[in-house]
């Protein structure tokens, strides 16, 4: 009896499942790359080497710079080195237990944003199983290789399963890993991208239903206790999401949804179970608790962004016409793939597709425009709370629309083929020409001002691929070569955003020498014996194991608060502190919170000396009773 989708359409037969992911190729020549990778990853954990940027604090600590191997440290991805990692620092130094017993604050581990905890979640991490093997450097690289592997092997048999020949799945997935927007919020969110696909290609590759409904809700799972960070989560589920509709309809069949369904409550039922009390927690904070987006804002310039790379930056960094912004908020999940579709694309054998796929083509560019919609126009909010979309701010939205435009072109170059002529590689290349020239409109200055020598990595790929189709081996597999070009492009140019940096020092810090650095600042010790100091440090004196009042809390510490500030009025106490927030130290009267994830706090009330009252008369002031004494 034949299985019929939820439309009603007979099944389309489905593909043969392929012995690798670089099946297809010489079986001899398989080996030996899948032997190549094994021994990288192996070295890889063996020298202790991450993409972290943990370099940048050793500096910012006041002691001697630590040089990454290759590459340099990014102070931009300081909820990398200032926040994630001291945290993984801080769960070492507690033995792997559920509380911080060298914090003034004694917070809470169990965070949405996954450490290695000895608690019934760890079955769930595979990512972290390591730490309890390998001593911390290594098993910390461990986290990085294991992510990698997974963006890398999880959005390629994703893209097997949407029918993609293997070795362009590898390419597709490559290119998408060395994207901008991937590279700059990795190595805080690597579990966002890397285990994204995976609960879908069990569903999708499992035949065997029990199995299919276990497998993908254990995927589930991983992926949701690694970062529970909706705006990222809700941006891949609407990738794969339309991926589905438009490509791999024939899996929609009612026992398929149904599974789909379990597999989903299960995971969800995992997820409540483990994080009951911090939801309840999260979900009545000022931040991000009540945070919710309305559609728009994003600039159109970014639209153009993913036709032309660097069109918004020099090197990493903005032009002074968006100096409003950061290298992360900037970043879109670009390639040469759209512009290579545009201009190489052979668009007779693309339309004869297209007309033969109509519903698919439909599916897939209503999804991106959709997507589009919400990022460039003011939607209102009240849509956006239909649609779940309040909780994906319009500049997080930009990961889903640049897979779906990504791998949608390369679907069109895959499906529809390419021709290599010398007037489209011509035409190809002037267009690079121009899209580089269009940043002298986005600043004052000169050329050199404006540019670096990334903005000519496209050109240059133009010309190694000019070079390769004049072989006729590498010409012979046109689409391929492509989508190799298109690879080898955001390599050079984003492939060293994040350093080679060994995890060694990571977990080697000079308590001693920091708590000497900090006292020439003007640190002191407060009557609990927590070092305050002026400034952002983020968590990085508790990861080193001093406890301090500056840090960096995943959960609001009211009870901590309400004690040093008693005077406060609820409104202004909630509004200031029930949120997730960096502790900054400085000589401000009373606590205030400049940004959504920034609170500041007066020097004075934190080493025991009372606050000022902030009553409306000098009789209140003295009615008011006496700050609690510190211990």
């Amino acid at each position: 009896m034949k299985e019929r989708t939820l439309a009603g359409h007979v099944r389309l037969p489905q593909p043969a499942h392929d012995t690798g992911l670089l099946s297809g190729l010489d079986r001899r020549q398989a080996r030996i790359c899948m032997a190549v990778i094994a021994v990288l990853c192996v070295l890889y954990v063996v020298f202790a080497l991450t993409p972290s940027s943990y370099a940048m604090a050793s500096e910012y600590l006041g002691l001697a710079p630590i040089e990454p191997l290759l590459g340099r440290a990014r102070g931009i991805r300081m909820d990398e080195w200032m926040v994630y990692t001291p945290y993984v620092q801080i769960a070492v130094a507690n033995d792997f237990g559920p509380t911080n017993a060298f914090s003034p604050y004694h917070e809470t581990l169990r965070s949405f944003q996954a450490l290695p905890l000895l608690d019934w979640g760890l079955p769930f991490k595979p990512y972290h199983w390591a730490f309890f093997v390998l001593p911390p450097a290594n098993a910390y690289s461990f986290f990085f290789m294991f992510m990698s592997m997974a963006f890398l092997c999880g959005w390629a048999l994703f893209l097997r399963q949407l029918r993609l020949p293997p070795l362009a799945a590898v390419l597709i997935a490559l290119t998408l890993y060395f994207s901008p927007y991937v590279q700059v919020w990795w190595t805080s969110n690597a579990g966002a991208f890397a285990l994204a696909p995976w609960a879908a290609v069990a569903w999708l590759r499992i035949d065997t239903r029990w199995l299919r409904i276990l497998a993908s809700a254990y995927a589930l799972v991983v992926w949701l206790l690694a970062i529970a960070y909706p705006p990222f989560i809700i941006s891949a589920l609407l990738t794969m999401a339309v991926l589905v509709l438009a490509f791999r309809r024939d899996a929609l069949t009612l026992p398929r949804l149904f599974d789909a369904a379990l597999a989903g409550a299960l995971a969800l039922a995992v997820f409540v179970g483990y994080f009951h009390d911090a939801i309840e927690v999260i979900r009545n904070t000022v931040y991000p608790g009540h945070r919710e987006s309305a559609g728009g804002g994003v600039s159109w310039i970014t639209l153009m962004a993913h036709l032309f790379p660097n069109l918004m930056t020099r090197g990493f960094y903005p032009l002074p016409a968006f100096n409003y912004s950061n290298a992360c908020e900037i970043a879109v999940l670009g390639s040469l793939l759209p512009l290579f579709t545009a201009v190489l694309a052979d668009w007779a054998k693309v339309v004869r597709w297209a007309r033969a796929n109509r519903l698919s083509v439909a599916m897939l560019v209503g999804g991106t425009l959709l997507i589009a919609c919400w990022i460039f126009l003011p939607v209102p909010l009240a849509v956006g709370k239909l649609t779940g979309l309040s909780m994906v701010p319009p500049s997080r939205a930009v990961l889903a629309f640049g897979l779906l435009l990504n791998i949608g072109c390369a679907i069109v170059l895959v499906q529809g083929g390419t021709r290599l002529s010398r007037g489209r590689l011509l035409l190809l290349a002037a267009l690079l020409v121009v899209g580089s020239l269009a940043k002298l409109a986005f600043g004052e200055g000169s050329f050199s001002r404006l540019h670096t020598t990334a903005d000519a990595w496209p050109l240059l790929c133009v010309g190694v691929l000019a070079l390769a189709a004049r072989r006729p081996r590498l010409a012979a597999q046109p689409a391929a070569l492509v989508l190799a070009v298109a690879m080898l492009c955001n390599v050079l140019i984003n492939g060293l955003f994040n350093p080679v940096q060994s995890a060694q020092p990571i977990f080697a810090m000079d308590r001693e020498a920091v708590l000497e650095s900090m006292q020439a600042r003007g640190g002191q010790l407060a009557p609990d014996g927590s070092l305050v100091v002026e400034g952002r440090y983020g968590a990085l004196f508790s990861g080193i194991g001093i406890p301090a009042v500056n840090h960096t809390l995943y959960f609001p510490q009211l009870a901590y608060f309400r004690q040093r500030f008693p005077l406060m009025s609820e409104e202004a106490f909630n509004t200031t502190f029930n949120r997730y927030h960096h502790v900054m130290v400085s000589d401000v009267v009373e606590p205030r919170s400049m940004y959504a994830d920034l609170v500041e706090v007066p020097a004075a009330a934190m080493l025991g000396v009372p606050a000022p009252c902030s009553a409306t008369s000098p009789e209140d002031c003295a009615a008011a009773p006496a700050p609690p004494a510190q211990h």
